[in-house]
């Protein structure tokens, strides 16, 4: 006597149901870092993923000494690998590195510091440009007033002051910061980017020694700018009252 088909599709479909609860396992952290990092003795937090695991670190430096680096894991829907556009001579210093994977807990290869190019590197030849500057780096702008900043002899090439603000974003993960630091006479700021980080900064350079002392928290920022969705309400509120004075003497009907 043959198995009622109906008994295979329920057995058949609930094999469906398991292979499909069996989801990938992945580690997931986000943290920032004001120094050196280290994740070999955590014992990280795990989560359930659909498709991929991926792990990233975004880097920010002065160039001299100061960091602030962004380390992310979780799940992943994007490509496993994409095009890293690296610049060894970006100014402020940084550095971006996206992993995907597709095995349980394999975003296990970014653990420390060491995942990330020395980016304080010493001048060489070791000469001086002769300028002096405030260098700092933070999430706060009460990480990066003046008397918390470090006072540097700029590297040869670096002759004028950098004073600015930015994000670095990681996939939906963006955090603020603040910088001072040496630049070069250019005062052109460019970095490293990939299709999944970011490290966008803005500000100014001067010349003379410590002369970036100005703040470093933005003049205007979205919350301060004048709000648009109110123009429009008075807009719409105000076409109904124009079009009954102009219907109203002509005895109009709408």
């Amino acid at each position: 006597m043959g198995v009622p088909w109906t008994i295979l599709l329920c057995c058949f479909g609930a094999v469906l149901c398991l292979r499909g609860s069996q989801a990938l396992q992945c580690y997931s952290f986000e943290h920032i870092y004001s120094s050196p990092f280290d994740l070999s003795g955590k014992k990280l937090p795990t989560v359930s993923c659909s498709n991929q695991c991926f792990e990233a670190v975004s880097s920010l430096s002065t160039g001299y000494r100061s960091s602030v680096t962004l380390v992310k894991k979780g799940c992943w829907t994007g490509s496993p690998n994409g095009q890293m556009e690296v610049n060894q001579d970006s100014l402020p210093p940084d550095y971006s590195l996206v992993r995907g994977c597709a095995t349980d807990l394999c975003n296990v290869d970014i653990v420390s510091h060491d995942s990330i190019p020395n980016l304080s590197p010493a001048p060489n030849p070791p000469l001086l440009s002769g300028t002096e500057c405030y260098a700092c780096l933070g999430t706060f702008p009460e990480d990066c007033t003046v008397s918390k900043s470090r006072r540097v002899q700029c590297h040869l090439d670096e002759s004028v002051c950098f004073q600015g603000n930015g994000r670095m974003t990681i996939a939906n993960s963006s955090v603020p910061v603040y910088i001072r630091t040496c630049h070069r006479p250019s005062c052109t700021v460019v970095g490293t980017s990939s299709p999944w980080t970011d490290i966008d900064l803005q500000g100014s350079c001067c010349k003379g020694n410590l002369c970036n002392q100005d703040s470093v928290v933005p003049l205007f920022t979205a919350a301060a700018a004048p709000p648009q969705a109110p123009c429009l309400v008075v807009l719409l509120l105000t076409v109904p009252l124009l079009v009954g004075v102009l219907v109203g003497p002509l005895g109009l009907s709408l």
